[in-house]
């Protein structure tokens, strides 16, 4: 293995048994380029074996339905970096319509730079891979969808022969390991001897692979693909082939073919060159295939003529200008700058690097940069050099490309609300919904990216309309940033649409025929909870659409809570519909109708309900009055009238306690009965006999539950509490106290001390006297934080921690 390091000692030790891999079979005239995905030196390797060899065909790893992409991918107006995206119909049980594969490409990618060799020559050029709806491409060896179509690259960072090399190498790990034996050889001639080192390396890793592992994630169907489309090539070619394969599968492509290429069903999916991200790239960001911090490999791309000189100065340099313009507080001095660029250049020499890798850049900015002692995680610069060493860019693709119309329509529009496009840069956005017209569109715009699933937005402040919350704040904040899988999803959903509104009212439908399949096709709550969602989007009209299949929701519901809940929403939309884009209010209004008849259906009913039940119904009615007092200061347009009605028939029933006090509170705010009848009735229920002393308590707590403020207006009840607790002995008392802490369970701190005081007053005591403050040294109150802090660490420990 001389070549890979100095007098081949170590590496010659970890490669016994491997034989020498063969990269050229001259009875075919064939060549077989090993390459590892996305590795600049690879590609700058790759252009000299072709100029050298001069074939007449070029074959590349990757699906072969593909290939009537190829021209697009090599348009001169093509940037990359890009992807081909395969969108196939999901199986049955899979939780979308469609799953989306990609095939990424940047410009450092062996396969994009021998496709593109292949048209500057002119020259024929295929995938040879099975099809990208093959089962081996469409699902991972865990069975679950896969989501890249390049081959893991996992084997290259783990297992025992990569540990193994790493830990004589003195690397930290696989993917220094690469770098320190192929990535240094960027401007190396002897490509011949470079792609051998690479072949005989994979081959190790490949012999360290358990084989049943191949034949259960698909790889030995795969290369017996690539072999036929090879064999299939080389009998109507004449003249010298170049295939270029994932190092892994190199020594298999000498094997003989033994069937024919396996064609890709017509009707199995779709596919389209779309713009692809660094970011996405990036292997440290859960991408199964390349190499990690593809900036950075990016820039060595662009300076591979030189031999990777000069690159550590420009990276230094240019990550200490972005701490600059960040307004970054760490950003550094022209002495620190110079200091980070010695380190690295003396850490490669050190290290026997020709310049410095991605590791001794990392190690030189961190010794330089940050003062001081460095934690061994969570370093804010550290991870802003590492977003940095990815990068932000987003390719570009031809107008050949077809993006669909929807793609297209939801590009324009953003640009038009001010949003950038052109990287997958997180940005926040501050929107004035109230005052601002193009900002109110802004908002929509990031509703409806949220609804449709796009991964454009995330609002993280602003005004609730749905839950009457922060209705002060004038603004919205949100995260987006324009990635690829923007992009990806967008193209998902342009089978059904061409512009964002019909993509809405697609997704909307879909989602009301799910609430049915997920056991949900009764419950309000959650086909509100669409309507409101779209008209955060900004569906306007579109929306009204929807409002009868809302309707049936309700009117089907059996549970009053959730309709109670859906009601609610309904009347907070109304409030803010100016803000919300609702022009109509006709139809919000019949569904507002609809649901509150459907509330007045259900009030009797909670006479049925068991005594598991009861808490839930009284949950419901104080639900309820606040609806109600929300609808009156808000003037929506619902009978409070019949509601009187339908509480008579509700309060004529027997109830149990509980129940009972709810529905009596109800009734005295309403004025419909007085103080003496509730003093009475209340006296009655804590006088009573129940073998369970929470029911004498039930009916209190019934009272507070739906109107607390009683405890203030009508002193009858805190005295006749008083009389009961009065006649109690110690064990009575102790018996009812839990009891009695659950029924003013509803009170708030400040009531709970206003109660205190007005029973203080009764029984001659002084309201002052009740709280006692106890003085602490300093020294105890540490202790007792320490404590406190150990106490967490065991019971987390024993699993029981909060």
């Amino acid at each position: 293995m001389e070549g890979i390091l100095p007098g081949g000692t170590v590496a010659q030790a970890r490669l016994t048994g491997v034989d020498e891999v063969p990269l050229h079979d001259p009875t075919r005239a064939l060549w077989v380029v090993p390459i590892r995905h996305h590795s600049p030196a690879c590609a700058a390797q790759l252009e000299r074996l072709i100029a050298a060899v001069q074939p007449v065909a070029i074959l590349v790893e990757g699906p072969c339905d593909f290939d009537p992409l190829i021209e697009q991918l090599c348009d001169p107006r093509t940037r990359a970096p890009v992807a081909i995206v395969s969108l196939r119909e999901a199986v049955a049980g899979q939780a979308t319509r469609r799953v989306a594969s990609y095939f990424p490409f940047c410009a450092h990618s062996p396969e994009l730079v021998a496709l593109q060799a292949a048209a500057a020559q002119g020259l024929q050029a295929r995938f040879i891979d099975l099809s990208s709806t093959a089962r081996e491409m469409v699902f991972d060896d865990a069975g679950e969808p896969a989501r890249s179509l390049l081959s893991d690259e996992h084997p290259f960072d783990v297992g025992d022969y990569v540990t193994a090399l790493a830990r004589e190498l003195g690397c930290r790990d696989g993917n220094e390991v690469w770098d320190q034996l192929f990535e240094a050889r960027i401007a190396d001639s002897d490509w011949q001897r470079f792609f051998a080192d690479v072949a005989r390396y994979c081959a190790c890793i490949r012999t360290a692979t358990d084989p049943a592992q191949l034949e259960r994630d698909g790889t030995l169907a795969r290369e017996a693909q690539m072999r036929a489309i090879l064999a299939e090539t080389r009998a109507t070619a004449s003249g010298p082939i170049v295939a270029v394969v994932g190092g892994f599968h190199a020594t298999a492509l000498f094997e003989p073919a033994t069937a024919k290429p396996v064609a890709a069903r017509a009707d199995a999916g779709r596919s389209y060159l779309i713009r692809y991200g660094m970011r996405q790239l990036d292997a440290l960001g859960g991408y199964g295939a390349g190499l990690p911090l593809p900036g950075f490999y990016d820039r060595l791309w662009q300076v591979r003529d030189s031999g990777g000189q000069g690159l550590a100065l420009a990276l230094v340099v240019g990550f200490a200008a972005h701490l600059r313009a960040s307004g970054s507080a760490g950003a550094p001095s022209f002495p620190v700058i110079a200091n980070a660029v010695e380190q690295a250049e003396r850490l490669a020499a050190l290290r026997g690097r020709p310049f410095p890798a991605r590791d001794d850049i990392i190690d030189a900015i961190r010794s330089s940069f940050i003062k001081g002692e460095i934690p061994t995680e969570h370093v804010p610069l550290l991870n802003e050099l590492r977003a940095w060493l990815t990068g932000t860019a987003i390719g570009e693709v031809p107008p050949s490309a077809g993006s669909p119309p929807l793609v297209e329509a939801v590009r324009a529009q953003a640009r038009s609300l001010g949003f950038a496009v052109t990287d997958g840069e997180r940005r926040s956005r501050e929107l004035d919904i109230y005052r601002k017209p193009r900002h109110r569109a802004a908002s929509r715009f990031c509703h409806a990216m949220a609804l449709v699933e796009a991964n454009f937005s995330q609002r993280t402040a602003g005004p609730d309309f749905r839950n009457d919350v922060a209705l002060d704040r004038l603004h919205e904040i949100w995260s987006v940033a324009w990635s690829p899988l923007v992009e990806s999803r967008l193209i998902e959903l342009s089978e059904a649409a061409d512009t964002l509104g019909e993509a809405l009212a697609f997704v909307l439908a879909q989602k009301l025929a799910e609430l049915s399949e997920h056991g949900k096709g009764r419950s309000a709550l959650a086909a509100i909870d669409l309507f409101s969602a779209a008209c955060r989007a900004g569906l306007g009209t579109e929306a009204y659409a929807i409002l009868a299949l809302v309707e049936q929701q309700v009117i089907e519901d059996p549970q009053l809570g959730s309709v109670v809940a859906a009601l609610t929403d309904l009347v907070l939309l109304r409030r803010g519909r100016e803000t919300l884009g609702i022009v109509e209010t006709a139809p919000l209004d019949h569904l507002i109708g609809a649901a509150w008849r459907r509330v007045l259906v259900l009030l009797p009913g909670l006479a049925d309900f068991g005594p598991e039940q009861v808490r839930d119904a009284v949950s419901a009615l104080a639900d309820l009055r606040g609806l109600i007092e929300l609808a009156r200061s808000s003037e929506t347009p619902i009978e409070i009238a019949l509601f009187d009605e339908a509480l008579s028939r509700l309060q004529a029933q027997p109830l149990a306690p509980m129940l009972a006090g709810a529905v009596m509170a109800f009734v005295v705010i309403d004025g419909k009965t007085d103080a003496d009848e509730l003093k009475a009735r209340l006296s009655g229920e804590l006088a009573s006999s129940y073998v369970n002393p929470a029911e004498r308590l039930a009916f209190l707590g019934g009272i507070i539950a739906i109107a607390r403020e009683l405890l203030w207006t009508l002193p009858e009840i805190v005295a006749t509490l008083d009389e009961l607790i009065a006649g109690l002995d110690e064990e009575g008392f102790l018996a009812l106290l839990p009891h009695l802490r659950l029924a003013l369970m509803p009170l708030d701190p400040r009531e709970i001390d206003r109660l205190a005081e007005e029973v203080a007053i009764r029984i001659g005591a002084q309201p002052g006297q009740l709280a006692t403050i106890v003085d602490i040294s300093e020294a105890e109150l540490a202790a007792n934080l320490a404590l406190d802090r150990e106490l967490v660490l065991v019971l987390a420990r024993d699993g029981v921690g909060a």
